[in-house]
């Protein structure tokens, strides 16, 4: 038996990086499902066909090649491309059309888009399907979705319901963490496919030029992963040499490695659906068949319908979710604001309410670090740990975002690590621009027990010469601990760690007033700063809204001025963040406030709520005059340009004063209204109930 052969890191990491540039959305073939026809970008001619072309039309190629593109693909099918891809990169939806082929009617389903500068057209036989048990199927999908409030089970219900319409003997949905490895959260299956529910997968399963693809083109279908691919005619295109580009087709050509991959897995059809969040990509829905499973064009809609009606409820759960921990941090947050005025130690405020963020954060311990003191409750470094950390912080991390990390010993600040806390997440506190106190949460190490369907590991194999890497051949369950981990801090956490940071940031100030009375003026204007104005936007802060708030409420009990809570946020917020960085959020949130700023009246006020929430409050105004002020709001925010950013627009909830009314209960009441917004669409405004009806 030869030995195995030994390969230099520079080789496997060649072939790593020629693995990574496998041109996977240009094949020069497609699938045997059906047929494609590319037309140069104005229709006037056929530059390619596949090689199956009369199979499916029951016209030769040739004699294609040498017709025009209104002869081929008929009067009625070449006008409404025209017509619809005149100003759009891709049908809105597929089309069916009848057509006559080889002496006898057939439907075939039709998905057009542009590549590059050329038009692509690509046909698939419908084979008969029924399509009101489709259509019942999605319905009662529709009924079942509205029913369910927990993320688990309804990724369940939609493993089973999808594996009831494909026929596919196991239907999973994959998950992927930070690093793109995936993990396999729901699972339906026949009792003869092996079950991999709770297992991972490398991120090299699914490469990133894979993952691109998906962003693209959310479903990718293969009915039959060993049916040789149907080669286009010509080969190369005599006006334009560039590569055919099938990105956005359905019948895009299987791969060699992944068809290797999907042999080795023992998967011989395969259908998986994208599920993005926010527009990143999230996880997927994956369906495997033992054998070759012709799947109806209709029926990979009709699966993809399910996937799209699901998404929407699964991100609502995560979102109220997300909603009900803000609601308790703004909870301890007023018991703070509670005891602004006494001058209190912020070190005291940590022991006195660092148990309940510990709960609510899911923390094994928090420390306040200020000058050369630490207080804390909890499991936590050393004081001296704490302070060598804050300075670190202070030197090389931005004094305005909180920083995270899972993995303490993997970062610089591992040499001050302490026992099993191997998770930190520090928010500033913006009293003292050179040298800011940090609010610093502890989590423990968590070891998992990972099972891998399959040992992750770059299998290299020379062919032709040669180094490449080639899909590993067993996915036997295999085993690894994860050491030095623990959970993931979420957006909302540290969210929720920001304000809590900037409420100890006013209390912080205050007490330095208490403390350094020789200081007085100077103390003063930063308290002053930090008490009523949001330090991005320059708008008031939470704290002044609320004596706002306050005040207008007691002159509605006293005299009866009518006021009106407005409260927003800006719309799929987190993808300004993800797609251009931080300080592309910034300026939405700063850009947004100077616009709404210059088309408020004198009497009303505008207020930095939290993170991308934003609070206006309305005097003098009630009921249809504070819908039409938040539709004036709306429409003004839907216009702000900017510019490579694109647009940005707002969710409104809308709450006018009933006698009764607390802040707290006013505020709730828009609260309640602006999430139904959200719900019912964004980009909109909602007025709240009737507050006597809920009290």
């Amino acid at each position: 038996m030869n030995a195995p052969t030994c390969y230099s890191d520079a080789q496997i990491a060649a072939a790593l990086e020629a693995c990574a540039r496998e041109p996977v959305h240009i094949p020069g073939a497609i699938q045997p499902a059906g047929c494609l026809i590319s037309l140069d970008a104005a229709m006037r001619q056929v530059r390619q066909v596949s090689a199956n072309l009369e199979e499916v039309l029951g016209i030769g190629v040739a004699e294609a090649l040498r017709c025009s593109p209104r002869a081929l693909l008929g009067e009625r099918l070449f006008d409404r491309l025209k017509r619809e891809l005149a100003d759009q990169e891709r049908l809105p939806a597929a089309l069916t059309i009848r057509r006559r082929v080889k002496g006898r009617e057939c439907y075939l389903h039709v998905v057009a888009y542009r590549s590059g500068a050329r038009l692509v057209v690509e046909l698939e036989p419908l084979a008969r399907s029924d399509e009101r048990r489709l259509l019942a199927l999605v319905n009662e999908w529709l009924v079942q979705v509205g029913e369910i409030d927990d993320a688990e089970r309804l990724l369940q219900a939609l493993t089973r319901m999808v594996q009831r319409l494909t026929g596919h003997e196991r239907v999973m949905v994959y998950r992927f963490d930070e690093q793109w490895n995936g993990r396999v959260v729901a699972e339906h299956r026949l009792p003869l496919a092996e079950s991999f529910l709770g297992h991972h997968f490398p991120a090299s399963d699914i490469p990133a030029q894979v993952r691109r693809l998906y962003d693209i083109n959310r479903v990718r279908s293969i009915p039959d992963a060993a049916a040789a691919p149907v080669p286009l005619m010509p080969a190369t295109d005599p006006q334009d040499p560039a590569p055919l580009d099938l990105s956005r087709g359905v019948l895009r050509a299987v791969s060699p490695i992944h068809q290797e991959y999907l042999s080795n897995m023992g998967v011989a059809a395969s259908l998986s659906i994208a599920m993005h969040d926010e527009g990143r990509l999230w996880g997927l829905l994956a369906c495997h068949g033992l054998s070759p499973r012709p799947l109806a064009a209709v029926e990979r809609d009709a699966a993809r319908a399910l996937v799209q009606i699901a998404v929407p409820r699964l991100m609502l759960i995560r979102a109220r979710d997300e909603a009900r921990l803000l609601q308790s941090i703004h909870d301890s947050r007023d018991l703070l604001a509670g005891e602004r005025g006494l001058l209190v130690d912020p070190g005291e405020m940590v022991k006195r309410h660092g148990q309940q963020w510990l709960d609510l954060l899911r923390a094994a311990g928090v420390a306040l670090v200020e000058e050369d003191r630490a207080h804390g409750v909890g499991r936590r470094p050393d004081d001296g740990r704490l302070k060598a950390m804050a300075e670190w912080l202070g030197r090389h991390q931005r004094h305005d975002t909180p920083w995270s990390t899972q993995t303490l010993g993997e970062t610089p600040l591992a040499d001050w690590q302490q026992g099993d806390l191997c998770g930190l997440l520090a928010a500033p506190l913006p009293t003292d621009a050179r040298r800011p106190a940090w609010l610093m949460l502890f989590r423990h190490e968590q070891r998992e027990a990972r099972r891998w369907a399959g040992k992750p590991e770059d299998v290299p194999t020379e062919r032709d010469g040669k180094l490449i890497m080639t899909p590993r051949r067993s996915f036997a369950q295999w085993q690894d601990e994860v050491k030095g981990r623990c959970p993931a801090w979420g957006a909302i956490e540290r969210r929720a760690a920001g304000d809590l940071a900037e409420d100890l940031a006013v209390l912080a100030s205050g007490h330095q007033i208490h403390r350094l009375n020789v200081q007085l003026s100077r103390a003063n204007d930063q308290l002053q700063s930090l008490a009523f104005s949001d330090s991005l936007t320059g708008s008031w802060n939470r704290y002044r809204m609320e004596q706002a708030i306050d005040a207008s409420l007691n002159a509605a009990e006293r005299y009866g001025h009518p006021c009106a809570v407005l409260l927003f946020d800006v719309d799929h917020f987190k993808r300004f963040n993800d797609t251009h960085g931080h300080e592309a959020g910034d300026r939405v949130l700063v850009e947004i406030t100077r616009a709404l700023q210059a088309s408020l009246r004198d009497s009303d006020t505008l207020g930095r709520w939290g993170g991308e929430e934003f609070l206006v409050l309305a005097s003098h105004c009630e009921g249809q005059g504070a819908l039409h002020l938040a539709e004036r709001l709306r429409r003004c925010v839907e216009g702000v340009d900017l510019a490579e950013l694109g647009r940005v627009t707002i969710s409104i909830g809308v709450a006018s004063w009933h006698p009764g009314d607390t802040r707290k209960r006013l505020v709730a009441r828009a609260d309640e209204a602006m999430y139904r917004a959200k719900q019912n669409g964004r980009n909109r405004v909602e007025q709240a109930a009737d507050g006597a009806a809920q009290a």
